[in-house]
């Protein structure tokens, strides 16, 4: 008879499948891919694997009887830094993508959920969120302090805020930074429900050029 371990051993397979696979689709992108800026191909891309990742929850969920679904805001942040650093290298230049890594090594640092360096200088920092229901209020508040410690210690470096969807705190409507500062990858739509690139308000192929 098998042991619980062995009978469990399919699924804790699965887990090395996903970096596998992974890293696949990394050498894929960038052996046989062109970033072209000017289409969106890399936003619908992001989409598509937030899209899988709720479904794939969701699915957990009702089978567990989970009350809530797992937080995707780790993996949102994975599926920007995996896409981001692909760009990089197609540029060719020094510039490497870190994430939660402190911008200065004392207490009081802030810590950007994506960071892009030029050896040990900020050149930009992007942080992600799903929505900003929980903080429709006070959203741009903590942009700005934010923003004004990292000029403190790197006053050429972009500070830059990206958000999956508005639904759920209205979005960005037509502020002045739209597109400058602030990104949203998806009008009115949550992941599960895009079918069409009509759906996109801010394609991140924007910020990639303001990176490059």
């Amino acid at each position: 008879m098998n042991t619980l371990i062995e009978l469990d051993n399919i699924y804790l397979k699965s887990f090395n499948k996903i970096f596998e696979k992974l890293q696949e689709s990394y050498i894929n992108i960038e052996n046989n891919y062109h970033f072209d800026l000017n289409k969106t191909e890399v936003t619908e891309a992001i989409i598509q694997r937030l899209k899988v990742y709720y479904l794939t929850q969701g699915k957990i969920k009702d089978f567990l009887n989970k009350r809530y679904l797992a937080a995707a805001s780790d993996y949102f942040v994975e599926t920007i830094l995996f896409f981001l650093k692909l760009y990089l290298k197609e540029l060719g230049n020094n510039l490497e993508v870190h994430s939660e890594r402190q911008i200065r090594k004392n207490k009081n640092s802030i810590r950007p959920d994506i960071s892009i360096w030029n050896g040990d200088e900020v050149v930009a920092i992007i942080e992600c969120k799903t929505q900003l229901g929980w903080n429709r209020d006070n959203w741009e508040q903590q942009y700005l302090d934010r923003h004004i410690k990292l000029q403190t210690e790197f006053p050429n470096a972009k500070s830059l805020l990206l958000v999956m969807t508005g639904v759920n705190w209205g979005g960005f409507g037509n502020h002045i930074d739209l597109r400058q500062n602030y990104f949203c990858l998806l009008k009115n739509t949550w992941p599960v429900d895009f079918t069409t690139s009509d759906q996109i308000m801010t394609p991140i192929e924007d910020m990639f050029k303001l990176l490059k």
